[in-house]
């Protein structure tokens, strides 16, 4: 067993139903905590009465603790129990509580953190049951919680503050009285001596951290000289201060170091995993967490056996920093940064996966803020926020990504960034930087101009760069994708056979054929050899599986994607209706129904349906799909003359086809002009190999002719006829199908 795993433990349940399950983040209190009896009564009888109520008092005095007992044994009363730190990111802790929720109601609440906030609240009005803590308000912080305070709902809601300025219905926080002291030291001594009882009662006045300090003292350190630890303590004006320099001189060296790094990353969340990247003594972390662990410098709240789950009190956090002053936190903070990048595996796939393991992504969040307050180093800041995008983009999180997106455009723009100035590695992410910007671009504004020319900038930079051959080989797939989406597609070759060269040098790791696989598919599927597409995507996301992802994992989106398009175009409508749905399945629970994701979900579905003869479900599909692109401004801003939207275009395409099918002529002529223009503005003259135009045109012409519509006949097919020959199958084919309508003089003619 091992030993630092103390019994305190994380509760977070999923469930099908608000109703008949609970959602809950609540960590059990701590077993040797004594009841504040009059305060956990006059909460009860306060959060009956006015719904919101607010505990208030001097940090250490056991706030926390507190309204955790009484969530705990009151917890049959609720159906959702969440405690926001309001230490972090009140947005991105909203959007912790909008997943939960999507996953266990099907809410529908966006993830977005510009929406979640506001949406979370505006459901949870019109429930019931419920509890929201917000912890750890500092002195002159209650205004974050103002719009909380002024909240109209039906459920409950605790403040716990430093401060009582606008916070509703307080009770104030005392110190132990006596006769609580003297249990809690009872509880906490392993000797149970009276004259160690009455020193911590009376040395520390009934505060809960101090007491639980002191007991931790006297039980463990050997050979402790007593009385002149109660002299020190008497004496000091500062006890917390002096208890932390105690346990200090009774730590190891690595331990010390350990300590002194824990307080700059998340404090109120962190694995081991991460504590065994930033400690400088991996052989001894298990006994560093040991010694940390038995004087409640750290306490266990998750006891996972491989990846327990830790957290530190904030006064011990602000009262170790102090100690080391802003010089050695500086060090200690740069330290931890270059040992975490270095952690971070330069493999793509391997990358991705370490940037999304439990606690991880929320630590660097943290690391990043201590950056400006430390004035670390541009660069180590850089390769920072280059792992951070990385996660963001993963996760399709725009919001976070777009605020890294425009550190790096505004600091590009000052000339900030020099590269005579760069060492190899720092080259090496700012080229990355640069294509993470191109990636931003592809997903979110659809603007692959953009995409391509930052995508050719890192190109560029790479050129100079020694080693680093998985980003250079990640550059050159993501320009071959480019050049595939914008039909340059000889360019598209080009880069593929860069890669394959590659990959045949060893220069990059094997999972690394995964972009091999999907960047051909991509090409065979944009030239209209579905049955060679399908081949390479099914042998990309084997590669996945192989590397260790789960199916469902977010990761296999746009391949998933491609997949499902494939097998629609090759008729097998039922296979791709069910990898639209697994797609549908993995993004329910974590993203809201207008996120462009769902868009792009829909319209396979459509496609899919259609197909299969679901002609209402197929439409009704592909309208929600358009909507979604229409509404994203980001991709097709209102005041523009035109649109260069793909996604959009290919619903148009299948909304054209339903209407067709339907015998809806005009519609699906009106349809298909939509996509047309589309396709026009983003291929320009590149577009006579794109094999889904030629299908547009074809599928135009053909309307047209049914309607004996002339004009729109010649508007489809001589471009069918023009940018694809008479003799392609698609041009051969309209020609006998607008036969039959008596529309053959055209096609005589030319």
């Amino acid at each position: 067993m091992i030993k630092f795993l103390l019994p305190i433990i994380v509760i977070i349940m999923h469930n099908n139903s608000f109703a008949n399950g609970q959602i809950s983040n609540l960590i059990t209190p701590v077993s040797y905590f004594v009841n504040h009896v009059q305060q956990l009564n006059d909460l009860k009888n306060s959060i009956s009465k006015y719904r919101k109520v607010s505990i208030v008092g001097t940090s250490g005095i056991g706030k926390t603790q507190l309204v955790r007992i009484y969530a705990y044994e009151n917890k049959n009363k609720y159906n959702l129990i969440w405690f926001i730190d309001c230490n972090l990111d009140f947005n991105k802790e909203f959007v912790k509580l909008a997943t939960h929720l999507n996953q266990a109601t099907n809410a529908n609440i966006s993830e977005d953190a510009e929406l979640a906030k506001k949406e979370v609240m505006d459901y949870l009005a019109h429930q019931d049951k419920w509890l929201l803590v917000f912890d750890n308000l500092k002195i002159n912080e209650n205004k974050k919680v103002q719009d909380v305070v002024d909240w109209e709902h039906n459920g409950n809601v605790i403040f716990c503050s430093q401060d009582s300025e606008i916070l509703p219905h307080t009770i104030e926080m005392t110190t132990f009285n006596n006769e609580d002291a003297v249990t809690l030291a009872s509880n906490l001594l392993e000797s149970k001596d009276k004259n160690d009882i009455d020193f911590l009662v009376k040395a520390f006045s009934g505060y809960p951290i101090l007491i639980v300090q002191g007991a931790q003292l006297l039980n463990k350190v050997k050979g402790l000289n007593k009385e002149e630890y109660k002299k020190k303590i008497y004496q000091s004006a500062d006890k917390i201060k002096l208890n932390i320099e105690l346990v200090i001189k009774e730590l190891t060296p690595s331990a010390t170091k350990l300590l002194s790094k824990i307080v700059l990353i998340n404090n109120q969340s962190f694995s081991k995993q991460i504590l065994n990247i930033i400690t400088d003594n991996p052989n001894t972390i298990d006994d560093d967490i040991y010694q940390l662990s038995k004087f409640m410098l750290i306490v266990n709240i998750n006891a996972k056996e491989t990846n327990p789950i830790f957290e530190m009190h904030d006064i011990i956090t602000q009262k170790v920093l102090a100690r080391n002053g802003d010089k050695n936190n500086k060090q200690y903070l740069e330290n931890i940064i270059v040992k975490l990048m270095d952690a971070t595996p330069k493999n793509v796939i391997k990358g991705r996966i370490f940037r999304n393991l439990e606690t991880i992504r929320e630590n660097m969040e943290i690391i990043l803020n201590n950056t400006q307050k430390y004035n670390i180093n541009i660069y180590k800041v850089m390769e920072l926020r280059f792992n951070i995008l990385n996660s963001y983009l993963n996760i399709f999180d725009y919001y976070n990504a777009e605020k890294l997106v425009e550190w790096f455009i505004t600091n590009d723009k000052k000339n900030n960034f020099r590269q005579l100035l760069m060492n190899n590695n720092e080259k090496r992410i700012y080229a990355g930087y640069l294509g993470l910007i191109g990636a931003y671009y592809k997903s979110r504004n659809s603007d692959y101009y953009l995409t391509l020319e930052y995508y050719t900038r890192a190109k560029q930079v790479f050129e100079n760069i020694d080693g680093y051959n998985a980003y250079r080989y990640n550059i050159l797939y993501n320009l071959s994708s480019t050049y595939t989406i914008l039909g340059q597609l000889q360019n598209a070759k080009d880069n593929i056979v860069l890669i394959e060269n590659m990959f045949k040098e060893g220069l990059v790791e094997e999972s690394e054929l995964f972009y091999i696989y999907v960047a051909k598919a991509k090409l065979f599927f944009t030239l209209g050899e579905s049955i060679n597409g399908l081949e390479q995507i099914d042998g990309a996301i084997n590669v996945l599986l192989n590397n260790g992802l789960q199916q469902g994992n977010l990761l296999f989106t746009n391949t998933y994607m491609l997949r499902a398009d494939i097998l629609n175009a090759l008729s097998k409508y039922e296979e791709a209706y069910k990898q639209a749905q697994m797609l549908y399945d993995m993004h329910k629970p974590v993203k809201r129904e207008d996120h462009e994701i769902f868009g792009r979900i829909y319209t396979q579905m459509a496609k899919s349906e259609l197909g299969l003869g679901k002609i209402d479900k197929a439409l009704e599909h592909v309208i929600q799909a358009i909507a979604i692109f229409l509404a994203d401004e980001r991709r097709n801003p209102k005041e523009a003359d035109y649109s260069e939207d793909p996604d959009l275009a290919a619903s148009y395409v299948v909304q054209g086809d339903i209407f067709f099918v339907q015998d809806n002529l005009k519609q699906a002529i009106a349809s298909y002009k939509k996509a047309q223009v589309i396709y026009f503005y983003l291929y320009r003259d590149r577009s006579k190999n794109v094999a889904h135009v030629s299908y547009l045109y074809t599928q135009g012409a053909k309307v047209a002719c049914k309607a004996k519509d002339l004009y729109n006949y010649k508007a489809f097919g001589k471009s069918q006829v023009k940018e694809f020959g008479v003799d392609h199958p698609n041009t051969v084919d309209m020609f006998q199908y607008c036969k039959q309508y008596g529309m053959d003089l055209w096609a005589k003619e030319n």
